[in-house]
């Protein structure tokens, strides 16, 4: 199951790959409603403070809608409101409607939805308009979410981080930064040492790491997150491993700091989700 934070309160919500939803609100957990359809990967990101967006990481390979959103709906006869998944109504990017693509990186910059799709170029879709519009032939040059700070700590300029995507791999890939007022957006900054999974390479492990996520909280502050599986260890004794990065970056893009933590969880959570999206 993923999860996704508004950024205006407590409310999260998360879903899983058969639909089911779950919300909390800061006092309870409650069961959500379910997605229009099942998706066998899916990701969810907030769009403001009461929508969640849904993205199918494979798409061409899901039957239904391959993207929906979640929010508040008026409820039937009135009466207050309800939440409710509802399709996006064009449910293709120009150009994508008879192929297989593979999502590749995403990310949030005020009403739009950006996405880009493995040889098939940047899409953005306006949550508001509920249009797609083509953003370029390019691929961002991230691996799933990305962070967009349109002021980074008043430079004006309009960054995106996330983990740079390198030769299509993933795993053990520095943190960036990608200008996105260049076309095509370009990385300008990479910190291979804030990578969460470092400390564990120097401690001996043999990890093998999901993909790490990425979040911001302002001033030049990110934590960097990922799920390792422990190697080091015959199979039944094998868990997961949580990787923190706690990082700090000056205007001028240097690595003012990075402290790593890291908690070993129980056997029976081996299989924790890495997919938690803050």
């Amino acid at each position: 199951m993923v999860f996704s934070d508004s950024p205006c309160g407590d409310l999260i919500a998360g879903v899983g790959a058969n639909g089911r939803t779950v919300l909390y609100d800061g006092t309870a957990l409650s069961r959500g409603p379910d997605m229009t359809s099942a998706k066998h990967l899916v990701f969810l990101v907030p769009v403001g403070c009461r929508m969640f967006f849904a993205i199918s990481a494979f798409p061409g390979y899901d039957l239904g809608p391959r993207f929906e959103t979640l929010q508040q709906q008026p409820s039937p006869g009135g009466g207050g409101s309800r939440w409710a998944w509802s399709a996006v109504p064009d449910p293709d990017p120009p150009g994508l409607a008879c192929r297989r693509p593979e999502v590749k990186a995403y990310f949030v910059s005020g009403a739009r939805v950006w996405v880009s799709f493995r040889y098939r170029g940047t899409y953005s879709y306006h949550t508001a308009h509920r249009r797609w519009r083509a953003e370029g032939a390019w691929q961002l040059p991230i691996h799933r979410r990305g962070v967009l700070v349109p002021d980074f700590l008043g430079t004006g300029r309009r960054l995106l981080f996330g983990i740079h995507s390198l030769d299509g791999h993933y795993n053990d890939n520095p943190f960036c930064a990608v200008d996105m007022d260049a076309r095509p957006p370009a990385v300008v900054a990479t910190w291979p040492e804030a990578y969460p999974s470092e400390q564990l390479w120097r401690a001996g492990y043999r990890t093998r790491g999901q993909l790490a996520e990425v979040g911001y909280y302002g001033g030049g502050r990110f934590c960097l997150w990922v799920t390792n599986h422990d190697n080091t260890k015959a199979k039944a004794q094998r868990r997961s491993i949580l990787s923190f990065m706690a990082v700090q970056l000056s205007s001028e893009l240097h690595l003012l700091e990075h402290q790593p933590s890291n908690y070993m969880l129980p056997l029976s959570s081996r299989h924790f989700p890495a997919d938690i999206i803050m």
